[in-house]
């Protein structure tokens, strides 16, 4: 929190995120709250550019854990599409292929070294 809002995230994060970050109860000792943050532009996102400090709840179905089982699932996906179920009823659809596929152009797009730390990968 944070590093996103500065020293006065009390007042400047979203009511909704602050309340599982002051008072949620966590199910395990690696449980993490996974946000997008926001969505890098790029063809395979378009209409998914306004997804700005939204949870991730849910990938392909199952519950999302922790940022490192999320990326594991993605990295590991064979599944025809990727769905993150989102926080406020929000869905995000894209084709797996042409997800991993276009990672390298929004890296270079974006100046951005890797697609992932290195504690995050498999």
């Amino acid at each position: 929190m944070l590093s996103q809002y500065g020293k006065d995230y009390e007042y400047d994060a979203p009511v909704k995120l602050l309340e599982k970050h002051l008072h949620g109860m966590s199910q395990s000792e690696d449980e993490q709250i996974v946000l997008v943050s926001q969505v890098l532009v790029a063809d395979i996102n378009i209409g998914y550019e306004d997804i700005v400090n939204t949870q991730v709840i849910a990938c392909n179905d199952l519950p999302v854990k922790n940022l490192k089982d999320l990326a594991n699932r993605v990295e590991s996906c064979n599944d025809e599409f990727l769905q993150f179920d989102l926080e406020y009823q929000q869905i995000v659809v894209l084709r797996t292929e042409t997800a991993k596929a276009a990672t390298v152009d929004i890296l270079t797009t974006h100046c951005i070294p890797s697609a992932m730390s290195n504690d995050l990968k498999i």
